[in-house]
């Protein structure tokens, strides 16, 4: 925290917003740069991450929307319920009400991090005081091929090696023994259900005839994560999902 003040107060840019610091826990996540904050005075606002973008899930080619959504569990899998600290820059809300802040977490400036991890870039329409710093964390993420700068195919495991690999972009391989719907998602899994790959009920139709898997080897792609200790992959579009070839 004394690092980022420093940097605030090398830029010229210590006000009272930014000597703020307000803490609270992440409640909903909304795409990849924007969640909802409760405070522990018990509010709860909307939040815009400082210096990054990530793509709308919205209105956007299918490609697009399927990065906003890899973001969107990239931010999820390491805010949601989580504790964090807000500080403050020049402006402390944008247009449309929402605070506008760094948020720290673990030890770590969370909007540095998911750049530096590729799921983000660095949003410059407005000046910020970690600006170069940010801009340091994607041309990383870029030069060491992480997250969307990974070359495709992206890296295969099996499912049982997928519990090793969480936080990334993955591909992971098995035969689907069991399908089963469960509250809002269908669940496609090996025998073991050691790995789960999930497809949200509002997206199940655009993967067709999803019974032809059935017994078949296949391979899914995306956001690797954890829930409840089980490895999971969120499959919203066909192109995540691809029957290996004999």
């Amino acid at each position: 925290m004394k690092k980022a003040l420093v940097l605030l107060l090398c830029a010229g840019l210590i006000t009272a917003q930014t000597r703020r610091i307000d803490k609270g826990t992440v409640v909903v996540v909304y795409d990849g740069d924007t969640v909802k904050v409760e405070f522990d005075s018990g509010s709860e606002r909307r939040i815009r991450l400082i210096g990054i973008d990530s793509p709308e899930i919205s209105n956007s080619p299918q490609k697009l929307q399927l990065e906003a959504l890899l973001a969107k569990r990239f931010t999820f899998h390491h805010l949601f319920r989580k504790r964090v600290e807000l500080t403050y820059d020049r402006e402390l809300e944008d247009k449309y009400g929402r605070l506008l802040a760094y948020v720290r977490t673990e030890g770590r400036f969370f909007n540095e991090f998911i750049l530096k991890e590729g799921f983000a870039r660095v949003f410059l329409k407005f000046p910020f005081a970690m600006k170069d710093k940010f801009i340091q964390a994607e041309q990383e993420a870029r030069e060491q091929g992480r997250g969307f700068w990974q070359e495709k195919p992206y890296r295969l495991v099996s499912y049982q090696e997928a519990g090793n690999h969480t936080g990334k972009l993955m591909r992971v391989g098995f035969v689907c023994a069991r399908m089963r719907k469960s509250g809002n998602f269908l669940y496609i899994s090996p025998r073991t259900e050691d790995f789960a790959g999930l497809i949200p009920k509002e997206y199940l139709s655009f993967f067709g005839d999803i019974q032809r898997i059935d017994g078949k080897a296949i391979e899914v792609f995306g956001f690797l994560e954890e829930y409840k200790g089980q490895p999971q992959i969120m499959l919203f579009f066909p192109s995540q999902l691809e029957l290996v070839k004999n």
